[in-house]
């Protein structure tokens, strides 16, 4: 009798190791992710270590740009399809085209991205950022689309014209990741659009954090509505197959120590910058 009670408990003492195992899994860092776009020169010594690396890519010489490749890390090219900055080199040629200023920014105003013409630049640039050694194009101010809502314009050409230069860019072999647009995707998914195929990573700023004023470089907490938002779409498009990177910004330790545990979680990756200006 007591042999078969002994045999009957073996099992049950090793599946509940098993189960006590499965229960507290290795937790990874998605810490993996560098925003360095504001950063200028050669001086590529603070990119160790990171798989992912957004960054200005007409910044850094041909040399430099190759290191970064050899070392196994992953480039992303800034490019800004959503609004214009007055010391681009085309700026002159597409000034005529923008319809607002950019808040916050004064140097860059949002841009008329129906233009076919800069559809076309957007493309060009994005095959020449592929041929110097870029992984993927970092899609900036997909916002332009919730900017013409407000405006009252056609934001449903907005939205085809997006729709155009991500597809048309996702063919030429490059990663798409597109900076913010939450609405753009929210709207696209209602409304059954398929732009999804396209997209390799969605990219949110602020969603844990919040800047409170540029100028002096002071940061807050998002409010929850908007948090809970860009969560919302994250979840979307985490579901959809798609990477998920958060840029946020503060020096509250508390703060980062949040951002780090839900991302972890989530598998989500990101980069916390004490600076707005990311360099």
């Amino acid at each position: 009798m007591n042999k078969i009670i002994t045999f009957l408990l073996i099992p049950l003492l090793l599946a509940g190791c098993k189960n006590k195992s499965e229960e507290t899994p290795e937790i990874v860092s998605f810490a993996d992710y560098g925003a360095f776009l504001g950063r200028s020169g050669n001086d590529i010594s603070n990119f160790k270590g990171y798989k992912y690396i957004s960054i200005e890519l007409d910044e850094f010489s041909h040399t430099n740009i190759q290191r970064i490749v050899d070392r196994g890390q992953n480039i992303f090219a800034y490019l800004n399809i959503g609004s214009l900055e007055n010391y681009r080199d085309y700026y002159e040629e597409y000034e005529s085209y923008t319809f607002k200023d950019y808040d916050n920014w004064p140097d860059e105003r949002w841009m008329d991205v129906t233009n076919s013409s800069w559809q076309d630049l957007m493309v060009n640039l994005a095959t020449r950022f592929k041929a110097e050694g870029a992984y993927g194009v970092y899609l900036d101010n997909v916002d332009v689309y919730s900017i013409a809502k407000e405006e009252g314009m056609d934001y449903n050409s907005f939205a085809q014209a997006i729709k155009n230069i991500i597809s048309r860019i996702n063919e030429v072999g490059i990663k798409v990741m597109i900076n913010g647009g939450a609405e753009y995707l929210d709207d696209m998914n209602d409304q059954n659009i398929n732009v999804f195929d396209s997209i390799w990573a969605y990219h949110q700023e602020e969603v844990f954090s919040l800047i409170t004023n540029y100028a002096r470089n002071t940061f807050g907490k998002q409010v929850n509505e908007d948090q809970e938002y860009y969560q919302e779409i994250s979840s979307m498009m985490k579901e959809k197959g798609k990477e998920v990177f958060y840029l946020e910004y503060t020096t509250d330790n508390s703060l980062k120590e949040t951002i780090k545990n839900y991302c972890d979680s989530k598998e989500y990756h990101y980069y916390i910058s004490s600076s707005v200006d990311l360099i």
